[in-house]
């Protein structure tokens, strides 16, 4: 399992820092950073958390590829459209409790993600519908679980995040069933019984509004008044129709770099950071949009 860290801040505004005089970085102070960061809600961070901001703005490099560190990259490279965002999302990191070192980490992982060696080849032909526009540029991939509470919690905003912009991404939900987890095997079966039938998302909004009522009788119940067969459900889950399908999808998503669920995939991407706020998952986005339109990352 992977528990769901949601920021409880957004901050947003354009970053403007300043290097040291002879053109050394240094660490900037939290007063450096009231002065320099004019529209940034800095009062939403504790003295501490600006220390933490200032270390990481003074050590890291800008993703651009600049040999500037992101404080230098902001005073010198002005036209950079990069160092503003990285700064941003440092901030959000940082705001949400990370320590300067961890943020160094997830700003190093979550860039190296966006590589080509890095992303994983996902196979959703055999696992639509998709939510959202079929022909959306960008495709979310979800591992995900019906009886795990994580999955459990980020299904909405996902699912709204995905609905408010149908026509931007498109979204495909795979199974990942822990075997830790009671009736996790049969609910992933009767999720694919539902896809075969025709009736995936009616089956899987089913199985996710009630996680603790999958008993065979249950699972019944929803198939016929989903307007399938009952009978034809029970016997899918009997003698596991699904499971070979099932567990392809677990190698897959193995493979992919999966440690717990949920875990999502922007075109093959793995989603690296612990923030599935929907303003976070809007700033991935616009990143996935940037490199697909540019084949990486546009030049400034």
């Amino acid at each position: 399992m992977k528990k769901i860290a949601i920021s409880a801040v957004a901050l947003a505004g354009a970053l403007s820092l300043l290097a040291a005089a002879g053109g050394e970085a240094r660490a900037a102070s939290a007063a450096d950073l009231a002065q320099l960061l004019p529209g940034m809600p800095l009062e939403r961070l504790t003295p501490q958390q600006r220390d933490e901001l200032a270390q990481v703005l003074s050590t890291q490099y800008c993703y651009c590829g600049c040999p500037h560190t992101l404080a230098g990259c902001l005073k010198e490279h002005k036209g950079c459209h990069h160092a503003p965002r990285m700064a941003a999302l440092a901030a959000r990191l940082v705001a949400g409790g990370v320590r300067a070192p961890e943020v160094a980490r997830m700003l190093g992982e979550y860039y190296d993600s966006f590589e080509k060696s890095k992303r994983a080849k996902l196979d959703v032909k055999d696992y639509g519908p998709p939510m959202g526009k079929p022909g959306a540029p960008i495709t979310i991939v979800e591992f995900s679980d019906f009886t795990c509470p994580y999955c459990q919690a980020l299904r909405p905003q996902l699912e709204d995040f995905v609905d408010q912009r149908r026509d931007r991404v498109r979204l495909f939900y795979k199974p990942f069933p822990l075997p830790a987890h009671p009736r996790s095997g049969e609910a992933a079966e009767a999720g694919e019984w539902g896809r075969a039938k025709g009736i995936f998302w009616p089956m899987h909004d089913a199985l996710f509004t009630h996680p603790h009522e999958l008993t065979d009788d249950d699972l019944a119940t929803y198939a016929k008044q989903l307007g399938g067969d009952p009978a034809d459900l029970l016997k899918a889950i009997a003698t596991n129709r699904y499971k070979a399908r099932i567990e392809a999808s677990k190698a897959e998503a193995t493979a992919a770099g999966l440690t717990g669920t949920p875990t999502i995939y922007f075109n093959g991407r793995r989603y690296t950071l612990p923030d599935y706020s929907s303003a976070t998952l809007e700033f991935t986005l616009q990143d996935e949009e940037e490199w697909h339109k540019h084949g990486g990352w546009q030049r400034d």
